[in-house]
């Protein structure tokens, strides 16, 4: 895969400022394409949400949405999307490290990389590095959400809004380092040119992570446009590139005590700092990603509006991976897991070259009308979606030797092909309706329904082991919704989602690796409680329970012979209780908080063993508190702490090993002040100030790895905002 030649962030920099600044001095007018109100920093209440699709105000809503604004971002440094996860209680890393993709769950459940996640309304891959510094805002949809997205997992929805040209020019410029030796300078541009509204976004970053031998680079281009074409039509378009190249950092696993050829304990030190994939031949993870989009919104009348976007998406990837992977040291071979005193089977890992594309586009009309006595809100549309991976004939998975995780040595490369990829295409096709409907004063209904036509197929890269399918499925979701009074809302919902899984590609590991299987139903209801306490701060609380079923290995009727994954084999059941609190308690103390306590366990399973037993990397209890209080004997001058709890969660099946309950504290200052008249914004944030080192998290892969991740430890962040 070829990556574009490195730009140079400081002349692309003030080359822009310069440029834009000139244009916007003579611009005629400018587009408002988001109404500024008068709320005083941080914002941390928003009234709306697009990912609830219902254009109703989150107090009034039967739905559980959490939404992560920039000044949250902003305020607690937050550089990745794992750091977005301290934020909520019902977020949680999977798999989450640095230089690689990073991933989440919700409520407990793992998402889907290209099903539970839009931008801007649009389906959208996370198969990428995510950049934060044109999002403006985070917002979460928890549970279900086949009505929003169809195919998705029933954790939740996650859409990333990007920051769109405002009414007011300005620009800004931040400067940031950190403790680690890293460094990053970015460009906010707020302009016009004539009747066209801009925002440019420019990034250059040198990374330098927690881990030994892991340091890379990073640059994003993001540009917003907007006008309107008439009184009644306006158009839209953001592109963003991103490029990013560093090492990633695998995970470690449980140490065989008993020596039975399984990990069943925890290694008794943790060195933050460690990095197995540093060898002398280790290469970095490489991507670049480009996002294209463009929509058009009309309004008919006073009533009834329509909009209508697509957007592309291109994603190349060199994945390579010095991996650590079970151990071959001892007299029965470890796997999951690694041998008693530390040894760690080593591969030298190399797929270079992956494409992966998606398209996507959504045209819904939104209206209101009367019928039947009573008042009605609807929204009907039709969207769709088509992606595919295309990777290189093979890949490289080849063992090189053993290692050690307290005594590391150094492994001879072998970067020969071995394996083939597998390819695969999907197609999905969705016709939905929504209405919401006022019965009284004080009750008022939801409903709605999405119909999908899904079209999946996998092959290996040589023609072979082709699978293909196509089917039709409907998620239906409804919600009742009493005012108790003009504060406090009491609300019930009830939905159905649908998901979509493949066989891991380990053909040593299953019989059918890399293919697709068909689409199973998720179930979920939920009651929850909403009261808005003032006029920026809303309480919410909710109790739901979800079932899932999931693809699992069921053995082979002949002896020896390798597995097959079936779909909907096992199936979770998650129960939770979640509270919140977004807003400003007073003036000078505004808090994002939240707490979930969950039950997670199978109901189903084709191990009997496994019925009854916890789902992994899931705490029975999480809590987030995130406090900014301004002090009034130096004006401007904030302080802030974010507090996070996780009770103790399973790392194996059988919860026989335990990741011991955690906690941790950041906290952070802002303070704003004139330097020869242009306005300077510091922030200073310590991450971990307690140097706290704990197991942060144990996912199980697809393929039935366990891997350990530490916390982070003590980091010192700085930077200064000059707006001019």
């Amino acid at each position: 895969m070829a990556f574009n030649p490195r730009l140079s962030p400081l002349v692309a920099t003030l080359a822009a400022c310069t440029a834009l600044s000139s244009l916007a001095q003579t611009a005629p007018g400018r587009l408002s394409a988001v109404t500024v109100t008068g709320k005083a920093a941080p914002l941390l209440d928003v009234e709306n949400a697009d990912v609830g699709g219902f254009a109703a105000p989150l107090a009034k809503t039967p739905q559980s949405v959490s939404v992560l604004t920039s000044d949250l971002l902003a305020g607690t440094a937050t550089q990745s999307l794992s750091g977005v996860l301290k934020l909520d209680a019902s977020l949680a890393d999977n798999y989450n490290t640095s230089g690689y993709i990073e991933s989440l769950s919700i409520r407990g459940f793992v998402l889907d990389q290209s099903g539970n996640f839009r931008r801007n309304g649009l389906a959208t891959s996370n198969y990428m590095p995510i950049a934060l510094e044109n999002k403006e805002r985070i917002e979460v949809l928890k549970g279900v959400s086949g009505l929003q997205s169809g195919v998705s997992a029933p954790g939740g929805l996650v859409n990333y809004v990007t920051k769109v040209p405002m009414k007011e020019a300005f620009s800004n410029v931040t400067l940031a380092v950190d403790g680690n030796g890293g460094s990053k300078i970015q460009l906010d541009h707020n302009s016009s040119v004539g009747s066209v509204g801009l925002r440019l976004n420019l990034v250059d970053e040198q990374l330098h992570s927690q881990f030994d031998h892991a340091n890379g680079e990073r640059q994003l281009l993001s540009l917003a446009l907007a006008t309107k074409l008439g009184a009644d039509t306006t158009i839209a378009a953001d592109l963003e590139y991103q490029r990013k190249s560093q090492p990633s950092v695998p995970g470690l696993g449980l140490l065989d005590s008993n020596g039975d050829g399984v990990g069943d304990s925890l290694p008794g030190s943790i060195n933050p700092r460690l990095n197995l994939n540093n060898q002398s031949w280790s290469l970095p993870f490489q991507s670049s990603s480009t996002t294209g989009e463009l929509a058009l919104t009309h309004r008919f009348s006073a009533d009834w509006q329509a909009r209508l976007a697509v957007n592309t998406q291109t994603t190349l990837i060199n994945d390579r991976l010095t991996f650590p992977d079970g151990c071959s040291n001892a007299t029965n071979y470890v796997y999951p897991g690694l041998c008693a005193n530390g040894d760690v089977d080593v591969y030298d890992y190399r797929s270079e070259g992956e494409r992966r594309s998606l398209q996507s586009w959504d045209a819904h009309l939104d209206g209101r009308f009367n019928a039947l006595g009573l008042s009605h809100k609807a929204r009907f549309g039709l969207g769709g979606h088509s992606g595919r991976a295309d990777l290189p004939p093979m890949q490289a998975y080849n063992y090189v030797g053993s290692s050690n995780i307290f005594a590391p040595v150094a492994l001879p490369a072998d970067p020969t092909l071995t394996v083939l990829n597998s390819n695969s295409r999907e197609r999905a096709l969705d016709s939905y309706a929504s209405l919401a409907s006022r019965w009284t004063e004080n009750l008022q209904s939801f409903a709605g329904l999405r119909v999908s036509r899904i079209s999946r197929s996998s092959e290996l890269s040589d023609g072979s082991e082709a699978v293909s399918f196509e089917q039709t499925v409907s998620t239906p979701w409804a919600g009742l919704a009493w005012s108790v009074s003009s504060a406090t809302l009491l609300y019930a919902s009830w939905g159905q989602g649908v998901e979509l899984e493949a066989v891991p590609n380990r053909p040593a590991l299953f019989a059918n690796a890399g293919q697709v299987l068909p689409a199973l139903k998720s179930e979920q209801t939920e009651v929850g409680l909403k009261w808005q306490a003032n006029t920026r701060l809303l309480l919410t609380a909710a109790a739901f329970s979800i079932d899932k079923p999931y693809a699992d290995d069921v053995l082979a009727a002949v002896s020896g012979a390798l597995p097959i994954r079936v779909a909907g084999a096992k199936t979770a059941r998650h129960r939770g209780f979640e509270m919140s609190a977004a807003g400003r308690l007073f003036d000078a103390l505004s808090v994002q908080a939240s707490l979930m306590a969950l039950d997670a366990h199978y109901t189903q399973a084709a191990d009997p063993a496994l019925v009854g037993q916890r789902v992994t990397n899931v705490p029975r209890l999480k809590a987030s508190v995130f406090a900014d209080y301004k002090l009034s004997a130096l004006p401007g001058l904030s302080i802030n702490t974010l507090a996070s709890f996780e009770s103790a969660k399973t790392a194996t099946a059988d919860a026989s090993v335990e990741l011991p309950a955690s906690w941790q504290l950041d906290a952070g200052l802002s303070y704003p002040h004139s330097i020869a008249g242009q306005s300077v914004l510091w922030r200073v944030n310590l991450e971990n100030v307690t140097d706290r080192t704990y197991w942060r998290e144990a996912p199980t892969t697809s393929w039935g790895g366990i891997y350990l991740f530490p916390s982070t430890p003590r980091t010192l962040r700085v930077s200064a905002t000059l707006n001019f």
